[in-house]
């Protein structure tokens, strides 16, 4: 019998199947994980295999640098240099009143000499090459290298103004030529020569001596840095000094740039504006340059002068010359020991210095231009009304009872001048009046014969203006000597006052004799404050500082026709006296600083009192008797009158006069004073009268004046007073 096959389940089957597929799934996922973790540890492996190997390989450069390949990079460390650059910023103009340029820039190419950049044994060979092309001798190259007044920590400057076919025969052979630059260097300038040469001055490098010791260039100076060393430069060398284009720079051992850094971009400096008229100037110092002339011809030795012309209402200087002067071009790329030596002349006297201005530096007896002085003490303190009178003796005699001790004081004549007023002891210039008029304040208020030791004639005076320097705004003024017992004191273990203060010195004084020392600024001043009510000034040069507009510098260059441009030719150096069209807009620029003559004192005097000290100064020049009035002889005064005093001042023994005038005009209604001085020129209205004559006919064509002749020159005239 036939069976059927029996019915197997596929129920059961089924789920052992997908229990098979469900355990074979996750044996799967395990396997995948297990995978998944292997790939993460071989990448691990493959990282941390490269890590290792990229430091090893790091570490092994760095190896081999540091101790390999070490002296080999030093070296070429060595070769290349980061130096700090800084240029030598356009210094500002200094200009006159009315804007005319005095001194400006101008850009010259010099080649310099890092002497931190070439091997000590190696310049005299370099030397002799810079010879050869620039043809200027060896000596002169290495005096210039080392000159003491540079720094030897930067390139110094050995030759200016070097042409582009004489640095294509150096630095194309730079390895002949080691530590040798080319650099653009702005120079000074100066379009009118001579003119104002001591007041301007002169730039140069910092000394230690001025970094150590200077105020004023304490902050914000450092070595190397250029400056004002003398005149107005100095004083203003804040304000004209710019700011330097300061510069990281990579340079390797031929000395060739390779990496820079700007740090400060570059400032011109400011402008100064000068309150002298340089019209003025050319003037004044012409006339005192003939006036000397005409003394040494006259048989004087007139070695040296000076004249200083103030504006009374203001204390403004308008015009300051000195005698002996030079040309402050040849100073323009510095001051060596050579120019030390040409300049300051003799070193056993002050004589020929040309450095020295002595307008406000040289302090001499002033003679009878100290009278007024005189008759305003007296007036001041009562001694003597404004129009009372005196005799006028051919001597006096102090004590006047006589007796051992006494002294007689002489008269410019013997003869007896009779009584005369306050204005005419003036006009002619009596010693014996004036002789009286300190013996009284030296009875009342000296130090001897009596009197109560409060020296009121002494404290006048410096009252006026003298035994101080007056302030102005220029380095290097003296300040004079005005005597009293405390300076005899200060000065018996030099030879003075052996005896102490006695009498005599005071009667001296009073005639601006014996030991009264004062400069011809000290004199302008004062007389500045019989002509303005009183006022007594502090003078000063500087008048403004102001920012100039942005210029193209060619435009600027393109202003300058001085006979055609180029520089000054020798003669044109010498004399001075240049054709200068250059002028400036002084709208155009902005002001920065406003400077003023400051007020220093009050004269105690009226109108009145000072109208009689006027009265006789006019009779000086205009009148019968007048000591100037032979060298005014001719002059215009009915349509310019001028004013003034001679003054002789004696020598001590020597039997030589230094000759003074002092004047001012327009008599009525003064616009200027004028101090007037000579050493060794004989009588005040002999030499210095007819000098300031020459300079009131100057000023007077300048105003208009018909009936002046502004281009005579200096004629002594005849003066045989005090």
């Amino acid at each position: 019998m036939n069976k059927k096959p029996r019915k197997i389940s596929t129920r059961a089957i089924t789920g052992k199947r997908k229990k098979a597929r469900s355990s074979s799934a996750a044996a799967a996922s395990g396997s995948t994980k297990s995978m998944g973790l292997d790939r993460l540890r071989l990448r691990l492996l493959v990282f941390s295999v490269l890590l290792i190997t990229l430091f090893v390989a790091l570490f092994s450069r760095l190896w081999f640098l540091q101790v390999l390949a070490g002296d080999e990079y030093q070296a070429l460390a060595r070769e290349n240099r980061v130096r700090r650059v800084e240029s030598e910023p356009p210094r500002g103009r200094i200009l006159d009143r009315n804007g005319n340029v005095l001194v400006d820039n101008r850009p010259t190419s010099s080649i310099t000499i890092d002497r931190q950049l070439i091997d000590e044994e190696d310049i005299p060979k370099v030397l002799r090459r810079l010879s050869k092309v620039l043809d200027v001798r060896v000596k002169e190259l290495r005096t210039r290298l080392y000159d003491g007044t540079v720094s030897p920590y930067k390139p110094v400057p050995v030759a200016n103004d070097v042409t582009e076919a004489q640095a294509t025969q150096i630095f194309p052979f730079q390895e002949r030529f080691p530590g040798v630059g080319l650099e653009e260097l702005q120079i000074r300038k100066y379009p009118y020569g001579q003119l104002l040469a001591q007041v301007l001055g002169y730039v140069g490098e910092i000394s230690a001596e001025e970094l150590d010791e200077s105020d004023q260039f304490k902050k914000n100076y450092k070595a190397g840095d250029i400056i004002g060393k003398a005149g107005i430069e100095r004083t203003y060398d804040a304000f004209l000094r710019g700011k330097p284009r300061i510069e990281d720079v990579v340079v390797n051992a031929n000395s060739q740039v390779v990496g820079n850094r700007l740090r400060q971009e570059q400032q011109a400096g400011n402008d100064l504006y000068l309150s002298a008229d340089i019209r003025v100037q050319e003037i004044v110092e012409r006339a005192l340059a003939d006036g000397i002339e005409a003394a040494r011809g006259g048989g004087y030795p007139a070695p040296d002068g000076g004249v200083a012309v103030l504006e009374p209402d203001t204390g403004d200087v308008i015009a300051m010359a000195s005698y002996p002067t030079y040309n402050p071009s040849m100073l323009a790329d510095g001051f060596s020991f050579k120019d030390q030596k040409k300049l300051a002349g003799d070193p056993s006297t002050t004589q020929d210095d040309a450095l020295t201005n002595r307008a406000m530096a040289s302090e001499q007896a002033p003679g009878s231009t100290f009278k007024p002085v005189t008759a305003g003490a007296a007036i001041a303190n009562g001694v003597i009304g404004p129009y009372d009178g005196l005799d006028c003796p051919g001597s006096r005699t102090y004590p006047p009872e006589g007796g051992s001790g006494s002294v007689v004081f002489p008269n410019w004549t013997s003869a007896s001048l009779g009584f005369v007023t306050l204005p005419t002891s003036l006009e002619i210039s009596c010693n014996t009046f004036y002789y009286e008029l300190g013996w009284q304040m030296e009875t009342r208020w000296g130090s001897s014969v009596g009197g109560d030791g409060s020296e009121r004639f002494q404290k006048y005076i410096r009252r006026a203006g003298y035994g101080n320097p007056t302030g102005i705004d220029l380095p290097y003024e003296q300040d004079g000597v005005v005597p009293d017992l405390n300076w005899c004191k200060d000065n018996e273990d030099i030879g003075y006052c052996p005896d102490g203060w006695l009498p005599g010195y005071t009667v001296n004084m009073s005639i601006g004799q014996g030991d009264l020392k004062v400069t011809p600024l000290q004199m302008a001043t004062s007389y500045a404050a019989l002509l303005n009510g009183g006022t007594v000034w502090e003078p000063r040069m500087g008048y403004e500082v102001r920012r100039p507009p942005v210029q193209d510098q060619d435009e600027l260059e393109a202003t300058q026709t001085r006979n055609g441009g180029g520089p000054l030719s020798e003669n044109e150096e010498t004399q001075g006296r240049t054709t200068v069209t250059e002028k400036v807009d002084v709208g155009k620029s902005k002001l920065i600083r406003e400077i003023k003559s400051r007020k220093e004192a009050t004269l105690p005097l009226d109108e009145t009192q000072m109208g009689a000290i006027r009265e006789g100064l006019e009779l000086v020049v205009s009148g019968s008797s007048g000591t100037a009035a032979g060298a005014f002889a001719g002059f215009p005064l009915a349509q310019y009158p001028v004013a003034g005093k001679t003054g002789t001042a004696q020598r001590g023994e020597t039997g030589e006069n230094d000759s003074w005038f002092v004047s001012y005009g327009p008599a009525d209604d003064p616009d200027y004073v004028i101090a007037v001085y000579v050493e060794q020129a004989g009588h005040g209205g002999t030499t210095s009268a007819p000098i300031a004559r020459q300079i009131w006919e100057g000023i007077a064509a300048l105003e208009g004046v018909q009936g002046v002749d502004a281009n005579t020159e200096v004629s002594l005239a005849s003066d045989g007073s005090g």
